[in-house]
């Protein structure tokens, strides 16, 4: 197999991680982010460019950290490098919005309890 194949394994294996992970993500990202910017563009541009952040990091890592350039056949080896270095990528990119997105949450208001909230509309009582 030629290591133009495997590198092309290694990218569809990243689009298909990041793809699962955007389609995933898109809405609920969509709802805090239009809730935290105030308007419906600037929510949107933040939500496309999470979205982008989420495919791009893991093809540098794979383009960075992949075996396609060592290797003639593929292997389990190859397989897990392949998903490993796609993995490694969408953690960094989920982190790093993950951390922007926590820095832009209003503080819990003294005396409510983190561990319990009730949800608009909720239908939860007591225990």
């Amino acid at each position: 197999m030629s290591q133009f194949l495997l590198f092309l394994i290694e990218v569809g294996t990243c689009l298909v991680t990041s793809g699962v992970l955007v389609i995933t993500l898109t809405s609920p990202l969509r709802r805090l982010l239009l809730d935290a910017c105030g308007t419906r563009e600037r929510a949107n541009f933040w939500v496309v460019y999470c979205d982008a952040m989420i495919f791009i990091a893991p093809l540098v890592a794979s383009a960075v950290f992949g075996k396609s350039g060592e290797l003639f056949a593929p292997t389990v080896a190859f397989y897990k490098a392949a998903l490993g270095s796609a993995l490694s990528g969408v953690f960094v990119a989920l982190a790093v919005i993950g951390l922007q997105v926590a820095r832009i949450l209003p503080p819990r208001p003294p005396g409510e309890d983190p561990r319990r909230q009730e949800l608009p509309g909720s239908t939860a009582h007591p225990a």
